[in-house]
């Protein structure tokens, strides 16, 4: 645990990315600070994961090169004055000693030594008996889900040491105590939809095993019962792709578009024709259950 200050100035900032501004370098009385849309921050703090020095972003037609060694904004336009550019941090309400005291409680060692995000974690035993303490069926509840998006955790099961001072900070909580408090709204913000599109996205991410990018219909069908639990069709789509779909395998463009199907179309289908661009195996299905209502007199 030598590296603690370390992890945790790491953490923070997955979980709570800097916010990017500038202002104009031009003479005279300096210009005001402006921020940087979220968007363009995201872009900024993507270049900084990866070690970039220098990159490009598009701002409003405007297209900047980021230079984050000499921290200026570039635009494109001919004889455009650069913009300095500075990074504000923010600081979680927790306090690192004591997320360090609630972590080494269930942290054992989780090869491989040289992991990114540490060479320890809350893993097998020591998750489920984290999950029991916290009130979690890992098998069966959205929290689950919910509390593994907040510390972006990157395999299923598992929080490396980074990743659980990420879930922390992300959440505000230092303690066993805290996090516990915290279930009830993990779980009501993705049943109420508040956070199901980032939990469903990532969830993908967590779900597929690498080396493969696909997850098999039947794994996908267990996630979407719970994620997509309030989507009418759900039973019928479910049904219906496991007798016709071939392969039987969802990548993410399809599971994205599952998304958008059971959150954006009504149950009677009536606004999909609106979209031409859904996929063929969608258009199937359509087609497949408007026909069975019909035949059963159904609207």
């Amino acid at each position: 645990m030598e590296t603690w200050s370390a992890d945790c100035a790491v953490a923070f900032e997955l979980a709570l990315p800097p916010q990017w501004e500038f202002r104009d370098r031009a003479y005279g009385a300096p210009g005001v600070w402006r921020a940087f849309p979220p968007s363009g921050s995201a872009d900024i703090n993507a270049l900084a994961r990866r070690g970039q020095r220098r990159g490009t972003l598009t701002l409003g037609g405007t297209e900047f090169v980021i230079d984050l060694q000499e921290m200026v904004a570039i635009p494109s336009e001919q004889y455009a004055v650069p913009r300095m550019l500075r990074k504000c941090t923010r600081k979680p309400k927790i306090d690192k000693e004591s997320v360090k005291k609630f972590y080494t409680k269930y942290a054992e060692e989780v090869p491989p030594a040289d992991h990114s995000a540490g060479p320890d974690g809350v893993a097998g035993e020591h998750f489920l008996r984290l999950c029991e303490d916290l009130g979690i069926d890992p098998a069966t509840d959205v929290a689950a889900l919910a509390l593994a998006s907040a510390c972006k955790a990157s395999e299923m099961g598992v929080f490396r040491r980074r990743e659980f001072i990420c879930g922390c900070a992300a959440l505000e909580v230092d303690t066993l105590e805290d996090l516990r408090a915290k279930v009830l709204q993990l779980r009501n913000d993705v049943l109420s939809g508040k956070t199901l599109p980032e939990v469903y996205s990532y969830t993908f991410g967590v779900a597929v095993e690498p080396p493969s990018k696909v997850l098999h219909l039947d794994e996908a069908q267990q996630y979407w019962a719970l994620l997509l639990h309030d989507w009418p069709l759900r039973t019928e789509f479910c049904e219906w792709a496991s007798a016709h779909m071939k392969g039987k395998m969802i990548n993410r463009d399809l599971w994205m578009m599952v998304f958008k199907l059971a959150t954006e179309v009504p149950a009677d289908l009536s606004t999909y024709d609106d979209n031409p661009a859904w996929p063929v195996v969608f258009d199937e299905f359509v087609e497949h259950y408007r026909a069975q209502m019909a035949a059963s007199g159904k609207k």
